[in-house]
């Protein structure tokens, strides 16, 4: 047997012996009602608003205070279902280094813990993503075949698995920004051959046991009448089944890729509009800086109907670091 595939094997087994390690029982997962924007806005402060008019932005690094003192969160994201949240953060340190790790935040607030797998911190290079049972996180880092792989890790009994590699047979050397799907089988992401969704890159989905790699879509894969150059960026799975996602082809707009499809089809009529999450219910929150009355052209978060038609400003005139924003919730 390859050790490819006894580490794959131990990593199912893993994910069916999972225990809680936060002191909240499978029967007991933290309930939330309400749909939820996550957000960094620089600082060391991260954020949540919920999707409602005249909503205000709950400053998630105040909160933790109550849980641990810190003074650096970052790359805050939320489980599909609002259950969970992860992020990059002092806060929690087992080890004592007082350097930014990896924690995770039931979605309520109430308990929070670093991390550790096989006893060590994690430190991630990019944006991460938490499985709707808390029980599984992805996220970028190094280490791998390429310049930046993801990789995978499961709770087991009070700590986490040793991580497993997702993208070894990714043609990319840069994936990132990565995004689950609601039952935590696959994940989505930006494949590149450069960081930061540089010219080329692509939409790409594996399986969360590492298998299944597949490029969904490359800048060369767009509509007649668009250029066939330009970057695809930030996507995520859309309840029916669609993948929703950035792309340049005329300017900075919002995609969709319907399931079974080959060709994607633009949502509505927003130019600058940016790095787009889907909610439960399938209306899309994205970075929009074209807002009129938006001066100083900065990220504001908008959530707009699935097919583009009608939408409202969840936050305006503070700037959203535009590093990775995470839908999730009832």
């Amino acid at each position: 047997m390859s050790i490819r595939i006894l580490t794959i094997l131990c990593f199912l087994i893993a994910l069916t012996t999972i225990s809680e390690n936060i002191g909240v029982a499978d029967d007991e997962q933290p309930k939330i009602k309400s749909e939820y924007v996550t957000y960094s806005r620089g600082n060391g402060r991260v954020y949540r608003i919920q999707v409602k008019k005249k909503a205000k932005p709950k400053d998630i690094s105040k909160a933790l205070n109550k849980l641990s003192k810190g003074t650096s969160d970052g790359r805050l994201n939320i489980s599909p279902n609002g259950a969970w949240l992860i992020l990059e953060t002092d806060r929690f340190d087992a080890k004592g280094t007082g350097e930014p790790a990896l924690a995770i935040v039931t979605g309520n607030l109430k308990k929070g813990a670093s991390v550790l797998s096989e006893g060590e911190l994690i430190h991630p290079t990019g944006f991460g993503a938490v499985s709707s049972d808390g029980n599984l996180i992805v996220y970028p880092g190094s280490g791998g075949s390429h310049s930046q792989d993801l990789w995978a890790v499961v709770r087991n009994d009070e700590n986490w698995s040793e991580p497993l590699l997702l993208t070894g047979d990714s043609p990319y050397q840069w994936n990132d920004q990565v995004a689950i799907s609601d039952d935590g089988s696959k994940v989505l992401f930006d494949g590149g051959d450069e960081p930061y969704a540089a010219e080329g890159t692509a939409i790409c989905e594996v399986d969360t046991d590492g298998t299944g790699f597949r490029v969904v879509l490359t800048p060369a894969d767009s509509p007649d009448g668009y250029p066939d150059t330009g970057a695809l960026h930030h996507p995520d799975y859309a309840p029916d089944g669609s993948i929703v996602f950035e792309a340049d082809w005329s300017g900075e707009r919002i995609w969709r890729l319907q399931e079974g499809a080959t060709e994607p089809v633009m949502v509505g009529d927003f130019g600058n509009d940016n790095s787009p999450c889907v909610l439960p219910d399938g209306r899309i929150v994205s970075l929009w800086l074209d807002r009129q009355g938006n001066v100083k052209g900065i990220h504001e978060i908008k959530a707009m109907s699935s097919d583009g038609d009608t939408y409202m400003m969840l936050s305006k005139k503070k700037d959203v670091l535009d590093i990775g924003i995470g839908c999730g919730g009832k």
